[in-house]
């Protein structure tokens, strides 16, 4: 049996900015990356040998039609799903040569996920499910909601920590979920269509919280995203064609 290699799941130390940008070690980097799936006899072919890479404090928007495979592929580079072939990187480190539980602790505390559908549990409040993930991190429950009290003020709800899903806009909910996805202060977002289910305006505002949180905290950040217009204000971007990526 090969030698398993440890990793830290504990969030990790930021690239020297002083360092020239080609000289760094990407963030995230997918080399080959191929995904397929079998449909009965039929294997269906997603991914087809895709690379990229994406430097810390990085923000690219993804875009690409329908089925194409973009959110096949943020699970992939997220950690969530092991590609058929290739590799996913992380500090030059390949994640998924980590066992099943470092790469879970790992992935909880280094990449934040917001979806197009919220996924928030009606029975808690904006804060207790902002502060889940704090608590799976094994944090007490009083440092937890701090952390999620103010990760919430962070993106406008520090009014609202009580009230549940059902009593917020759906604006109000895709910024509970982007709290949830920060808490823990990861070092990659990666958020799949999350202005997909929310009008023009609450949905622009929602793009620009992303590109506000990005310049202050730095967080690097693939957006999945249909909306070219919305897409082109992000610094990079990307599509998904042919199950490759290329500069869009």
């Amino acid at each position: 049996m090969s030698e398993q290699r440890t990793f830290s799941a504990e969030p990790l130390e930021a690239p020297d900015l002083q360092t020239p940008p080609g000289l760094q070690t990407p963030l995230l980097e997918g080399r080959g990356l191929h995904k397929s799936y079998w449909l009965g006899e039929k294997e269906i072919h997603v991914l087809r040998g895709a690379s990229f890479a994406l430097r810390a404090g990085e923000m690219a928007s993804l875009v690409g039609p329908s089925g194409v495979g973009k959110s096949t592929f943020l699970h992939v580079v997220g950690t969530l799903d092991p590609p058929t072939a290739g590799n996913v990187l992380y500090d030059g480190q390949d994640a998924f040569e980590m066992g099943e539980e470092p790469l879970a602790r790992f992935r909880n505390r280094n990449v934040g996920f917001v979806f197009q559908f919220h996924y928030l549990l009606p029975e808690f409040t904006a804060l207790q499910n902002t502060a889940m993930p704090g608590l799976i991190s094994r944090q007490s429950r009083e440092e937890a909601e701090r952390v999620a009290r103010e990760t919430l003020e962070l993106v406008g709800l520090g009014h609202r920590l009580d009230h549940r899903p059902g009593e917020l806009s759906g604006g109000e909910q895709q910024r509970v979920a982007l709290a949830r996805a920060l808490v823990l202060k990861p070092r990659l977002l990666l958020a799949d269509e999350p202005t997909g289910n929310l009008d023009e305006a609450t949905g622009e505002g929602i793009h620009q919280l992303l590109l506000d949180l990005n310049r202050r905290l730095g967080i690097a950040a693939i957006v999945v995203t249909h909306n070219p217009r919305l897409a082109e204000r992000m610094p990079r971007r990307l599509r998904l064609h042919e199950g490759l990526v290329v500069e869009a």
